[in-house]
């Protein structure tokens, strides 16, 4: 035997002892549990969960924030201008720049709006108390046509009931002082004895009253009567007195006076 054909023998018999030292290999627990189950569970199992918003309900929700702010944005803007209409007085007028029709118009687009339903009651206020001033001006006429004005913009509030009521209730009292004022009590016809004189008498000249009250002297200074006077003055009816008194030289005027408004010089028998 050649010395190539030994070694080549030695190399072979050297792989063959290696080849059968060597001892299989465990295998791991996750290629076993792969192999078991299905490989598509698996997959399934491993893979993490990522939940992706729906794109197409977030856009509609953005939409819908805009147009809601959108609204809510001309509303405040219809009250400013309501506000700064009714600070002017342009409650009813003009047509198509009033504070009603703001205020109303932002009511028709938010019901019950707080700012809105306050302009609102501003606005009667206003009128009401137009429609007091013009009343207690005695301008009735003009106070009628402010309620009606108040009526219009918000027919159910009590405040116009309460105030047209205050209107009536006003003119029927100056009315009914009015009549008592004109009606004069008629004149009294004088009785046998009886001498009227007139309220104003100690406004006229000494002689003038000297001449009222002079035939009343004459039937004193004749009969001897004693005299009963009349007069809301009690100083003006003493004065009276005095004046008679004096000029009845034979003897001294007896008198009684009382405080009623009668203006008259009665002569009373004994």
């Amino acid at each position: 035997m050649s010395k190539n054909q030994v070694s080549f023998l030695f190399i072979a018999l050297f792989l063959t002892g290696c080849q059968t030292n060597i001892a299989p290999s465990e295998s791991h627990p996750l290629q076993e549990k792969v192999s078991e189950s299905d490989p598509k569970s698996v997959s399934a199992e491993l893979t993490p969960v990522i939940d992706t918003p729906d794109v197409k309900q977030t856009t509609a929700i953005s939409s819908a924030e805009r147009k809601s702010r959108a609204a809510e944005r001309v509303t405040l803007s219809l009250i400013a201008q309501g506000e700064y209409a009714l600070s002017v007085d342009r409650l009813l007028t003009p047509e198509d720049d009033n504070a009603n029709l703001y205020f109303q118009a932002a009511l028709g687009r938010d019901p019950g709006n707080f700012k809105a339903t306050q302009g609102i009651t501003a606005i009667v206020d206003v009128y009401t108390q137009w429609a007091w001033d013009a009343a207690r001006n005695r301008d009735y006429i003009q106070s009628a046509r402010y309620l009606e004005y108040a009526r219009s913009v918000n027919p159910e509030d009590p405040v116009i009931v309460e105030m047209t009521s205050r209107v009536k209730d006003l003119k029927a009292k100056r009315e009914r002082t009015a009549k008592v004022v004109s009606k004069k009590p008629e004149p009294k016809e004088p009785q046998i004895g009886q001498y009227l004189l007139p309220e104003t008498l100690f406004s006229l000249s000494e002689d003038e009253i000297i001449a009222q009250i002079q035939p009343i002297i004459d039937e004193v200074a004749k009969t001897e009567q004693a005299i009963e006077i009349y007069w809301p003055n009690d100083k003006q009816a003493r004065l009276i007195y005095q004046i008679i008194n004096s000029r009845v030289t034979a003897f001294r005027v007896r008198a009684m006076t009382y405080h009623r408004a009668d203006y008259m010089v009665e002569l009373k028998q004994d």
